[in-house]
């Protein structure tokens, strides 16, 4: 009869914890993504609410690039906030020399996005288990950006854990941005987080001074998850010069319904060093 009493409030404070966190979001401070037709799109429709746990994930795995890419770039609009030199900082959380075969993070790449190598804190951790314990602790960190969290797609990321996220993003009023695989793998299990961004690579814009040469990035965003709205889909470009994103001219067209991998190689460069050429293993390229 004890057994049952625990449960049945293990029951009630699980749907008092749900209730709460489907309540309306307007109130929370809010990032402005740099145009309002995709602030709109998010929960509260006034951008990404700095206060939860936003999961970016990768259509399939070559994605990977183009998910470190549009991650940096809201790290950039993130530690734009605030005035120097009380800018805060960004807590990037990587597993050994980083995650889906990418490589570290490279400083002139980051800063061509926006983001200052100066004002990241990178943390490096043995497995998924520890990279969620580090970013549950580095939320509760006073006069932080927020935390870029890379897993490597085993089973220690759940319900559970997402739920734990959310919640000390919420007590705390930071973001956690949690690159979760991509959607082929474990990126694709319930969450609760407010936001699922899933990426895909696109070609770039046109380049006005050099046409054999990549213009601006562009980000395919299927917006899978967003709660208290409708999943929603935009093809979106960094705007270097303003460090904003914006929503590409030929998005009414579809044309990235199938996206080349120009775009994403483009991404890539720009977090992460130039590799060498190998050949990749075949069951890496087949999920």
């Amino acid at each position: 009869m004890a057994d049952r009493a625990a449960k049945q409030e293990v029951l009630s404070a699980l749907r008092r914890d749900l209730s709460r966190l489907e309540s309306p979001q307007e109130v929370r401070p809010a990032l402005s993504l740099g145009e309002a037709a995709l602030d709109r799109r998010l929960t509260g429709g006034r951008g990404l609410i700095l206060g939860g746990l936003h999961e970016i994930v990768g259509t399939a795995y070559p994605d990977m690039g183009a998910v470190s890419g549009f991650a940096a770039a809201l790290g950039a609009r993130l530690t734009a906030q605030g005035s120097p030199p009380a800018k805060p900082a960004l807590v990037w959380v990587v597993q050994g020399t980083g995650s889906h075969d990418l490589g570290l993070l490279y400083g002139p790449g980051l800063r061509m996005l926006g983001l200052d190598p100066r004002q990241l804190v990178l943390v490096r951790v043995r497995d998924d288990r520890e990279a969620l314990w580090v970013t549950e602790e580095a939320l509760k960190t006073p006069d932080l950006a927020g935390v870029v969290t890379e897993l490597g797609g085993g089973r220690a990321y759940d319900l559970k854990a997402s739920r734990r996220l959310q919640l000390a993003a919420e007590k705390f009023g930071r973001p956690a941005l949690l690159l979760a695989g991509h959607a082929a793998g474990a990126a694709s299990a319930p969450s609760a987080a407010l936001t699922r961004f899933r990426i895909s690579s696109a070609a770039s814009a046109a380049n006005p001074l050099t046409p054999t040469a990549p213009g601006r990035l562009r980000f395919s965003v299927h917006l899978d998850r967003v709660r208290g709205g409708a999943p929603c889909h935009f093809l979106m470009e960094w705007m270097h010069e303003t460090h904003r994103f914006a929503v590409a001219a030929r998005l009414s067209r579809g044309a990235d319904a199938a996206p080349r991998r120009q775009g994403a190689g483009g991404a890539a460069a720009a977090a992460r060093p130039e590799a060498p050429a190998r050949a990749r293993p075949a069951k890496k390229l087949a999920v």
